[in-house]
C-alpha cells in the first residue's frame, strides 16, 4: 500500500522547506499538520539537527495559533498508528468545541460554531508564511 504522506495530494501547503511541508488542515479552524518530506516513522529517525528544526517549527506554529486564534489549549499529537509517516497536528482547542475536553479524534459531545473568521484564518498563514516570524520569547 503506497503511503498517502510520502507526496502531496490535495493539501493546502502554507510553508515548506527540504525537511517537511507545513499544510493547514481544513476539519478544524486552524489546524496544521506538519508533514516530513521522506517517509520516515519516528522523531527518532531524525537527525539531531533535523529534529530541532521540526520542534522549532512546532513551537513557532503553537505561538502563532495562540497569538491569533487565542484557543483555550492548543493539542499536539504525533501518532502515526494507521499511517506510520511521521506528522505533527497543532490543533487549536476550545472549552466547548464539539470533543472537548476528549481529543477530536473521539466522539462528538456536542454541536459548536467556530468563532474563527476567514480574516484570522489569512492572518495565521501570513504569519506561518513569514520566516522572520520567529515568536521566540
Amino acid at each position: 500500500m503506497a503511503c498517502p504522506l510520502c507526496a502531496s495530494q490535495n493539501e493546502n501547503i502554507i510553508k515548506s522547506n527540504n525537511l517537511f511541508r507545513v499544510i493547514l488542515v481544513d476539519e478544524i479552524p486552524g489546524f496544521v499538520r506538519i508533514i516530513l518530506n521522506r517517509h520516515i516513522a519516528e522523531f527518532s529517525d531524525l537527525n539531531f539537527d533535523e529534529y530541532c528544526e521540526v520542534m522549532k517549527e512546532v513551537y513557532r506554529i503553537e505561538k502563532i495559533i495562540r497569538e491569533v486564534l487565542n484557543p483555550d489549549k492548543i493539542n499536539v499529537a504525533s501518532l502515526g498508528n494507521y499511517v506510520p509517516h511521521l506528522h505533527i497536528h497543532i490543533i487549536p482547542r476550545y472549552k466547548n468545541d464539539a470533543w472537548f475536553p476528549d481529543s477530536i479524534w473521539s466522539e462528538k459531545h456536542r454541536s459548536y460554531k467556530y468563532k474563527t473568521t476567514k480574516e484570522d484564518i489569512e492572518k495565521l498563514v501570513k504569519k506561518v508564511k513569514n520566516e522572520n516570524n520567529s515568536n521566540e520569547s
